[in-house]
C-alpha cells in the first residue's frame, strides 16, 4: 500500500498553508525565506505522463504507486526530497513562487554517478550533504549512498526493506527534529539518517 505523505505531517501547525495547481504547501517558515514552507507535497501528474515516464525509466512499481498519490515531496525545509516526474517540456515558472516542481526523477537518475543503473534507481536525497536514496530493482530494498561514491556498487550507509519503511521511518524521525512550527531543534547534520550496517 502506497504511503500518503500529507497525513504523516499532521503534527505541524497550519501556518499560512496553501494549495496551488502543483502542490500543497504546509507550515510556512519565514525565518528560512519569506515564502518558504517546511513541507511541500507535489500533486500527481496525469496517469499518461506517469506511465510514459515509468516505461522509459523502468520505474519500480512501488515508486509508481507512491507517485499516484503524490508526485514527490520537499520535506523538512529541504532536509529530505523525494523525486517526481515532470511533464515533457514542463519548466519552472519563476514568476509564481507556488508553481514549484519536485526534483526531476529523470534528471536525477541521468546525473547519477556511474553506479549500476540497471540495478539501482535514485528516488530521493538528503539536502545536508547531497547523499542519494536508491531503490534496488531486484528486491525493492532502499539504500542510502553518500555523495562522492564512485564504485559500481558502493557500500550503502543505511538501508531499509522497502520504500514504505524508508518513508514512514524517516518522516517520523525528522518530525521529531523540528518543532510544530517548523523550527529545527538540532544541528543540521542530525537531519541525516543514522549510519547502519543492515
Amino acid at each position: 500500500m502506497a504511503v500518503e505523505v500529507l497525513p504523516l505531517l499532521s503534527r505541524f501547525e497550519n501556518v499560512n498553508d496553501r494549495e496551488s495547481e502543483t502542490a500543497f504547501f504546509r507550515t510556512q517558515v519565514p525565518w528560512v525565506g519569506s515564502l518558504a514552507y517546511l513541507n511541500i507535497i507535489f500533486k500527481p501528474v496525469p496517469e499518461e505522463v506517469l506511465q510514459t515516464a515509468a516505461q522509459g525509466l523502468r520505474i519500480p512499481s512501488s515508486v509508481i504507486e507512491f507517485m499516484r498519490k503524490q508526485n514527490g515531496a520537499d520535506l523538512f525545509s529541504g532536509a529530505l526530497s523525494v523525486y517526481g516526474v515532470h511533464r515533457p517540456g514542463q519548466m519552472l515558472n519563476r514568476g509564481d513562487p507556488f508553481s514549484d516542481l519536485p526534483f526531476n526523477i529523470e534528471d536525477e537518475n541521468f546525473n547519477w554517478p556511474p553506479f549500476d543503473r540497471t540495478r539501482l534507481f535514485a528516488v530521493g536525497g538528503y539536502g545536508f550533504n547531497g547523499s542519494r536514496v536508491c531503490i534496488d530493482r531486484r528486491d525493492s530494498s532502499i539504500y542510502l549512498f553518500q555523495r562522492g561514491e564512485r564504485q559500481l556498487m558502493p557500500t550503502p550507509s543505511s538501508a531499509w526493506p522497502s520504500l514504505e519503511d524508508w518513508l514512514y521511518s524517516e518522516i517520523a524521525r525528522l518530525s521529531m527534529v523540528f518543532d510544530t512550527r517548523g523550527r529545527r531543534l538540532v544541528d543540521e547534520s542530525m537531519t541525516l539518517p543514522h549510519v547502519s550496517s543492515s
